[in-house]
């Protein structure tokens, strides 16, 4: 009998071992499945995270450019204006300049008339001087004190000389 029950005893250990491996496999199975489906949630949602990631870097991006074009257009538009206001400015300095020089140019011709009419006017009334002095010393040859009376006449005619230089 002792061999019979060490022999059922073997023989229930077997059985044991067998239903223990049986169980510890499916146990070891259902964890690895469990393990599985939650790696496969985790690396889900690992992409979904990722892809989220991605889109609001391609948004960020985008935005940066936006930021940039705007920026672009925003200075284009002030450049285009300063050299608009460059333009008109340079425009209206030069029509003001040509007429200031215009005005000088009219002025210049004005005073050199007037300086002409003047220079006429002395030279005329020299001569008519010199004339009047000329016809004073014929005169006067017969008169006695022709050295005197020539003295006096050059005197006058060197302050009409003077006279004609200033005016020149």
């Amino acid at each position: 009998m002792a061999t019979k029950k060490t022999a059922s005893k073997k023989t229930s250990a077997k059985s044991t071992a067998k239903s223990t491996a049986k169980v510890t496999t499916k146990a070891a199975k259902s964890v690895q499945n469990d393990v599985a489906e939650q790696a496969t949630n985790v690396l889900g949602s690992l992409n979904k995270n990722i892809e989220s990631a991605q889109v609001l870097a391609r948004q960020a991006w985008f935005a940066g450019l936006g930021v940039f074009g705007r920026s672009v257009e925003e200075i284009q538009t002030r450049v285009n204006r300063t050299n608009e206001e460059l333009r008109t400015r340079y425009t209206q300095i030069n029509e003001e300049g040509q007429k200031l020089v215009e005005d000088l140019v009219t002025r210049g011709e004005k005073v050199q008339d007037d300086a002409e009419v003047i220079l006429k006017e002395s030279r005329a009334n020299i001569e008519e001087q010199i004339e009047v002095a000329k016809n004073r010393l014929t005169g006067l040859v017969s008169v006695v004190d022709i050295p005197s009376r020539l003295q006096e006449m050059s005197d006058k005619l060197e302050s009409l000389s003077k006279d004609l230089k200033k005016s020149a």
